[in-house]
């Protein structure tokens, strides 16, 4: 960055208070009271927070500036030193300009970035979807091929430059010399009305600057060992770039992308070189992770060395270093030349001084970083082989957290006797599993469970009994003045009606050990299904198909057995003769009220019944698959095919969106021969349910709870920690959201009970279950 460059803020770049942000934006930054945000639409580079001073002293470059002359403007309305600010503010200014955010006032970038392509245009043989990326000099776009793979575009810009033109011809025959592994597929290439493109594979997933971000918000040990993973993973792709002969020689964290998978991929091969094959790129200038030996050459005005193994070892130390410490490896100049003289003569700041630990990978990192190349590892895979494994740590405890822990026990504390709750406070519907005394019954029974207390189940049974004793009456299921009639819900539902009440009696009955009790319910569980006439979770047949299940999860006796297995499959057959005939697929998505619903319960029910899924199940699950919507590294699903508004708060939760599908995935996962990658989906789902939108309730249905029953669930999956803790965080998430409406607040899928629940859960997660929906394990030894 040359000090006489006079820079510019252009005028498409947002300035302003992160606190004017949506809250699920601004819960997804790391900011302090009084920070700004900057930020550019349309470009890679994403947003970039800084101070209020620093703000200030970015206005001053709306008008073409020097740097000098913008901070001795900015120091005259202020007593500060200048040369001092100039200081302090290089290295934030240089993260600014290497962004493309602040940029020399006579070059294109000064004007407002806009796609020269629309979405629908085709370019060659791919339609364009959007744009991802776009300089003064090329611009990316998601595209999608006619079998509807999505794939990268990448294209000169409009403003066509001879250099630009060479750089993507190189970074194509380099990628077309590797192997796809570490870097995106070539699949073709071109001119568009004289401009050159070229055409890779669609690689989903998050820059490294966003990965380390999520990593370091996560508590110890996770934030240890998540770091590490992700420098191991980082190393291996780099490893095998170099195995095939390749020095990638542009190591930045926008272009190492991270997908749902911890997969690494490396990005942007335009100043790639091939020794082997003589194919050099051209020198990518100063930034902040160049090696030592190459600062030395631009310093000296000596002809620049090639780049090496080694020089590129640094450079992923430099990398690594900043993923880990969160700091930069020095507290860098804004002159060029002095910070040229700090890469050569100044040895990295110490972790301590970002407040970071770890001495032994300190040490291992330091190697990397020596001045000498001779001094560093022999090889990446060297550098790869030497990383220090995770220090071994105390059983993590990811708990709710004391909110959470504490509104746990007031909830206990005001259900534990029926009283003035049940006849005062306890809002009709009364008498539900979603919204009234099944509900309570129900969590009071898990209570019981978990704390083997006798005096919990008592209380259950006693709420239960009220209920059952108001059977016929309108405000045991009805309230016209809240829109809950049958009109809108059913006649005959799991969740809103008879059934929910008699399911509860049933495993209350099975937790006393009554077998001619829960005998009893079981066939009243059966003469109220008949009353249903419709197919969702929420309102029909799917929701009581999952409630035989877990009925059929309790083990009952032969004859309450038998029953069940007649009731569940006339269930299934009339809920699959229906889904035969319609609802097309392109109506309701989610799990509460669409076909996510429809077919993980027909999965729930194979799966307790021993029964073989319905042959066109496999199909759907393709089907629905392929409407998933990226989004960073996770999918997302909207509440009905071509919705366009499918990333609202919903598009997370439970009912409607991403949390649901976590479920589905990981119970498809089993199902031999599903032509589609499961493990893969859930957690690509589990991915938008952890970092969808922040300013949802906390409740189970729509919100955060069900959003880390879902983390929870892919944590029993596949039995990594780290979804654990990002339960957890959600969790305590949910006890800090806005309060819970008067008239929700007893309630177990909009109110409190859901979270309560949710905290007792956390305390012994091999156990954890989404109320009324997953397999309860109630045959289970107690926790």
């Amino acid at each position: 960055m040359n000090p006489t460059t006079r820079l510019l803020l252009p005028t498409d770049v947002a300035l302003a208070p992160v606190a004017g942000l949506p809250a699920e934006l601004r819960r997804k930054v790391s900011h302090e009271s009084g920070d700004f945000y900057v930020t550019r639409p349309h470009t890679r580079a994403g947003s970039m927070i800084v101070d209020a001073r620093t703000a200030a002293l970015l206005e001053h470059f709306r008008a073409p500036s020097t740097v000098i002359d913008a901070i001795v403007a900015f120091c005259a309305a202020r007593p500060l030193d200048a040369a001092r600010t100039l200081d302090e503010a290089f290295a934030t200014l240089g993260e600014l300009v290497a962004a493309k955010l602040l940029v020399p006032a006579d070059s294109a970038l000064a004007e407002p970035i806009m796609s020269s392509l629309s979405s629908g245009q085709r370019v060659g043989d791919v339609e364009i979807i959007e744009p991802i990326h776009l300089l003064d000099d090329t611009e990316v776009y998601r595209g999608r091929f006619a079998d509807g793979a999505d794939v990268a575009l990448k294209i000169v810009a409009a403003d066509i430059r001879r250099h630009t033109v060479v750089s993507l011809q190189h970074e194509a025959n380099v990628l077309a010399r590797l192997d796809g592994a570490a870097n995106p597929a070539l699949l073709g290439g071109g001119r568009f009305e004289g401009r050159a493109f070229i055409v890779t594979a669609w690689l989903p997933g998050v820059d490294l600057y966003r990965a380390a971000g999520e990593a370091h918000a996560l508590p110890e040990p996770a934030r240890s060992a998540t770091l590490l993973r992700l420098a191991e993973r980082i190393l291996r792709a780099y490893a095998h770039l170099h195995a095939q002969g390749a020095l990638h020689a542009d190591v930045h964290p926008r272009n190492v992308i991270i997908d749902a998978d911890d997969r690494v991929t490396v990005l942007d091969f335009g100043l790639a070189s091939l020794p082997a094959a003589g194919a050099v790129g051209l020198h990518g200038g100063i930034d902040l992770f160049l090696a030592p030996e190459l600062a030395a050459a631009m310093l000296s005005s000596a002809p620049m060395p090639a780049p090496s193994v080694a020089s590129e070892q640094y450079s992923l130390g430099a990398m690594l270093y900043l993923m880990l410490t969160g700091g930069h490896t020095h507290a860098f100049s804004l002159q060029p030349d002095t910070m040229l003289r700090q890469l050569v003569d100044e040895p990295p700041l110490p972790f301590s001084h970002h407040g970071a630990s770890g001495a032994v990978v300190e040490q291992w990192i330091a190697r990397a970083m020596a001045k000498d190349p001779a001094d560093r590892y022999p090889s990446i895979a060297a550098m790869l082989q030497a990383l220090p494994p995770p220090e071994p740590a105390p059983t993590a405890d990811y708990g709710a957290g004391d909110a959470a822990r504490a509104l746990l026990e007031a909830v206990l504390h005001r259900c534990r006797v029926p009283g003035d709750l049940y006849s005062r406070e306890l809002q009709a519907p009364s008498g539900s599993v979603s919204r009234g005394a099944a509900g309570i019954a129900y969590f009071l029974l898990r209570m019981a469970r978990d704390r083997d207390d006798d005096t919990l189940l008592a209380a259950a049974d006693q709420w239960l009994t009220r209920a059952a004793a108001a059977l016929d009456r309108p405000e045991t299921f009805w309230n016209a003045e809240r829109g809950i009639v049958p009109d809108i819900l059913g006649h005959s539902s799991l969740f809103h009606h008879a059934c929910g009440l008699h399911c509860t009696q049933a495993l209350i009955a099975h937790g006393r050990g009554d077998d001619a009790a829960l005998h009893q319910a079981v066939a009243a569980y059966a003469a109220a299904a008949d009353a249903c006439d419709r197919i969702d979770v929420a309102f029909g047949w799917s929701g009581l198909l999952i409630g035989c299940a877990m009925l059929l999860d309790v083990r009952p006796a032969p004859a309450a057995r038998a029953a069940l297995l007649t009731l569940g499959s006339d269930l299934a057959r009339r809920l699959w003769a229906r889904l035969d005939s319609g609802p097309a697929l392109e109506d309701s998505l989610g799990a509460a009220h669409g076909w996510c619903g429809y077919l993980y319960a027909t999965l729930r029910w194979c799966a307790a019944a021993d029964e073989a899924a319905p042959a066109p199940l496999r199909a759907h699950l393709a089907q629905l698959a392929a409407l998933g919507q990226p989004v960073g590294r996770a999918l997302y699903w909207p509440r009905r095919a071509g919705d366009a508004h499918g990333q609202g708060v919903l598009s997370a939760s439970w009912c409607n969106g991403a949390a649901g599908y976590v479920h589905l995935w990981t119970a498809a996962s089993g199902l031999p021969d599903a032509g589609i990658d499961c493990g893969r989906l859930a957690r690509q789902a589990a991915w938008h349910a952890y970092q969808g939108p922040t300013d949802a309730p906390g409740d189970l249905c729509c919100g955060l709870a069900g959003r880390a029953y879902a983390l929870l669930r892919l944590y029993r999956w596949c039995g990594e920690p780290v979804w654990l803790a990002r339960a957890a965080l959600l969790a305590r998430r949910a006890a800090a959201a806005p309060g819970i409406a008067p008239d929700h607040a007893n309630s177990l899928f909009h109110g409190e009970l859901g979270i309560a629940m949710l905290a007792a859960d956390l305390a012994a997660p091999a156990f954890a279950c989404m109320p009324f929906f997953e397999d309860e394990r109630w045959t289970a030894p107690a926790r």
